[in-house]
């Protein structure tokens, strides 16, 4: 018998009792794999971590419609403070919004949102009014957790800085340019490269008394949307 032969055998149980404690050691190790991935896999990017806003920076017409964000944060299970920071860049508030394309406080077009409607909504409907405050948020926050569902993944936490910055090339510039950037390909559009940004670095001051990205953001002409949303407001 040679010498690796010999060593093997050493290395091996030969009785009933050592075998015993070999399958015991494995399925051991084999559990604590096991939980640990499925911890790692159960964690939602971008889940709520209050469940309501709790950026002090965010703008009072914007929470304005706390309620209904905080309603839907809890139904698809995502920040409320995303949702404020989307609704911020998207129309400040104003209920009434429209670029041309997009209507409403999240600023949802005709086309995506007939797929919100149909695909995305814990109860799809066929009938809907995206300039209803209430419809407009839930139509928002569904297709923002959709974005989620397919760019976030475990991996990205538990900061989901990335996951905000996919999730907003997707809402701004399609999914495509969310694809595009979580390959390395980059942003070719300059108004999603912006707003990524914006959305990744407000995200990231969430916590913060002021956001200096909010600030630039109101200078560079999101006031107009604020005065606008003030106005209805009154």
């Amino acid at each position: 018998m040679s010498g690796v032969s010999r060593a093997l055998r050493r290395r091996w149980p030969r009785s009933g009792h050592e075998w015993s404690m070999f399958a015991s050691g494995a399925l051991i190790i084999l559990v604590g794999v096991g939980i640990v991935t499925w911890m790692h896999h159960s964690q939602t990017p971008l889940k709520p971590e209050a469940e309501s806003i709790t950026s002090q920076w965010i703008p009072s017409t914007v929470k304005h419609w706390q309620t209904p964000i905080d309603q839907n944060a809890k139904k698809y299970n995502i920040d409320p403070n995303f949702i404020a920071i989307i609704m911020t860049m998207e129309s400040g508030g104003y209920a009434k919004a429209n670029s041309g394309q997009a209507q409403g406080l999240m600023q949802i077009t005709p086309v995506t949102a007939k797929d919100i409607a149909s695909k995305y909504l814990k109860k799809p409907v066929a009938k809907y009014n995206l300039y209803d405050p209430a419809i407009n948020i839930e139509f928002g926050t569904a297709y923002l957790a959709y974005l989620r569902d397919t760019f976030g993944t475990y991996k990205q936490g538990p900061s989901w800085d990335t996951t905000a910055e996919l999730v907003a090339a997707s809402y701004n510039g399609g999914p495509l340019a969310g694809l595009h950037l979580e390959e390395g390909k980059g942003l070719q559009d300059a108004q999603t490269v912006v707003y990524s940004r914006d959305a990744f670095n407000m995200w990231r001051e969430r916590h913060a008394g002021t956001s200096p990205t909010y600030q630039r953001w109101y200078e560079r002409g999101g006031s107009d949307l604020i005065s606008a949303a003030k106005k209805a407001h009154q």
